[in-house]
């Protein structure tokens, strides 16, 4: 920043120079009229034009608009060198004189953003660039007359041929163009205005009419031109033309302090409203109606959950660059609890938006914690309605599991045992084989069981704790686990639970669909939570919202204000991580 200062600083002294040229050129002319006036308000005019784009270039580095304005600035004392009395002096600046219009042109059109932001935008610019420049270049080639009357004015220098009825038409032709661009650039301004918000409209209005106004003569200038119309016509409108370019860069002036005083007032009125018991109006309104704008959005920050919340709790994705849209975060004593969406075209003057974020703070912090809870029961009833319907899937699918499975087995047990008894007698030998198959039977209806149970519920959970648990299912598991970090101490049964079926259900993930070598289990304690991750090495990809595991799993930890996170890469292995409330973890 301070390079950039140092150098603004630099062009200044660079356009103090141009205006002492330009002052020593009206000085000496011998064909200026008003010299005195001329000396001192031509480098008025380029110097507040410059020190103005300047202080805006400082303001906003990566806003072209205060280029632009420096620009306009430099080209108007290029326009001076048509006090010259060098007649190849005289010619070019004749000839590059209106560059400073088209500058203004250009400048207006990009206003406040600095870049032609519409593909009419564009057109009109280099249809401007066109008319100034190529357009007249055949006037001035064919003997084009630059005296205007004056005979003491340098000859036309650039003249290679004397065709002064072929350069009167092209002179003619010129102007046309140049007033049905002034037409083009006054009806897309008008439109700019019309579809603005009512922060930019606030921000844009003294440039704006401003603009519009010194636009509309110039077209009529040049409409008079092109009709010959008499001096006691054109010099009026060309007079007020200039009246008004001169206020061009003060307008802008005006926009800024007229904004920031309006918006500091109405900033003033909101601590005012907020510090009074009655509040009838909501934050949001209030903020609306002390920054200007009624789009303004407030959202609150979830920290557990790690994203932002509307007030009736629905999740919300803060806009992308580009927008239109700004975001300004709100912090009380360090910890953020939510951010103000707002219009773009506040970013002029972010300090004021600044100022209501913070007088807005402390109630911003209670209405997040509503939103919290509206969040929360949202996120309750959510989670509840699928884990009943996940609880009717389990029960069809333990049923499926009783019936197909350890009810068949006993069924076929008790006809293996009725046979033996029948055999005992006289065929011993043989109901002997029987009973044996009969206890083999048993014994695989006896592990099913063990399975189904451990699927409910594993005893080794409630008996040992949560470390024997998950060694249990480890060696279970048919690819290598390392248990890298366990806690010390018993948690809580709720929390112990959740977390072995986070680690069984990604490690059936793993086994199933990760095709990986290795998985790392680790449980720890960090800020009252009790943190479960699951790592592997596989091919990655996978997504919690296309199967009922995560699903399933993620809704079981929404009911203990848990919270599942996945990521998953293509082809960078799976991270499952969990993060449980847990009292005793500090």
């Amino acid at each position: 920043m301070l390079g950039l200062r140092r150098a603004l600083v630099a062009l200044f002294v660079v356009g103090i120079l141009f205006a002492a040229l330009d002052a020593a050129l009206v000085l000496t002319s011998d064909h200026a009229e008003l010299k005195g006036l001329g000396a001192v308000l031509g480098p008025l005019i380029g110097l507040s034009f410059i020190g103005t784009g300047l202080f805006a270039w400082w303001r906003r580095p990566l806003n072209r608009f205060g280029l632009l304005m420096t620009a306009v600035g430099f080209a108007w004392f290029v326009s001076g060198l048509t006090s010259a009395n060098d007649p190849v002096v005289f010619s070019l600046g004749a000839y590059l004189s209106p560059l400073y219009l088209v500058l203004v042109v250009h400048m207006v059109l990009a206003f406040p953003s600095g870049r032609l932001m519409t593909r009419a935008q564009r057109a009109i610019v280099t249809s401007t660039y066109v008319c100034a420049f190529v357009l007249t270049l055949p006037w001035f080639l064919l003997g084009g007359d630059l005296s205007g009357g004056n005979e003491d004015a340098p000859e036309n220098a650039l003249a290679i041929a004397d065709a002064p009825d072929v350069a009167a038409f092209f002179d003619a032709l010129s102007s046309l163009g140049a007033v049905a661009i002034a037409i083009a650039a006054i009806l897309v301004l008008l439109r700019k205005r019309g579809v603005a918000t009512a922060p930019q409209r606030r921000a844009q209005a003294p440039m704006l009419w401003t603009a519009l106004v010194v636009i509309g003569l110039l077209a009529l200038a040049f409409l008079g031109d092109a009709l010959s119309a008499p001096e006691s016509v054109l010099v009026p409108v060309s007079l007020l033309g200039l009246i008004g370019f001169a206020v061009v860069p003060f307008s802008f002036l005006l926009g800024l302090v007229r904004t920031r005083y309006s918006a500091a007032g109405a900033v003033g009125e909101l601590i005012e409203r907020l510090n009074t018991p009655d509040r009838r109006m909501s934050l949001r309104e209030a903020l609306a109606n002390a920054l200007g704008d009624r789009s303004l959005t407030l959202v609150y920050w979830r920290e557990w959950a790690g994203h932002f919340v509307t007030y009736d709790g629905q999740r919300y994705e803060l806009p992308e660059p580009g927008s239109g849209r700004a975001v300004a975060e709100v912090e009380r004593d360090g910890k953020l609890v939510g951010a103000i969406v707002y219009d773009a075209a506040l970013r002029d003057d972010p300090s004021l938006v600044r100022a209501a974020a913070a007088a807005a703070a402390l109630q911003l912090e209670n209405e997040r914690l509503e939103a919290e809870l509206r969040a929360r029961v949202e996120e309750l009833q959510s989670s509840r309605a699928r884990l009943v319907d996940v609880s009717m899937f389990e029960r069809r699918r333990l049923e499926r599991d009783l019936h197909d499975g350890a009810q068949q087995r006993l069924v076929a047990l008790s006809l293996q045992l009725g046979l033996a008894q029948r055999k005992l007698e006289h065929d011993p030998a043989t109901a002997e084989r029987l009973l044996e198959a009969a206890r083999a039977e048993l014994a695989r209806a006896l592990e099913e069981l063990r399975e189904l149970a451990r699927g409910i519920h594993p005893a080794v959970l409630t008996d040992r704790g949560l470390e024997a648990a998950l060694e249990a299912l480890a060696d279970r598991t048919p690819l290598p686990v390392d248990l890298q970090a366990m806690p010390t101490d018993r948690l809580p049964a709720a929390v112990e639970a959740a977390a072995y079926f986070v680690v069984a259900e990604s490690l059936t993930n793993v086994t199933r669909y990760a095709q990986a070598q290795h998985a790392i289990v680790r449980v720890g304690r960090s800020d009252g939570f009790a943190v479960v991750e699951v790592r592997d090495d596989g091919v990655g990809g996978a997504d919690p919202a296309s199967g009922t595991g995560l699903r399933g799993l993620a809704d079981r930890l929404a009911a203990l204000d848990g919270r599942l996170e996945v990521h998953s890469p293509p082809g960078g292995g799976t991270v499952v991580r969990a993060n449980i409330p847990c009292t005793t973890c500090a």
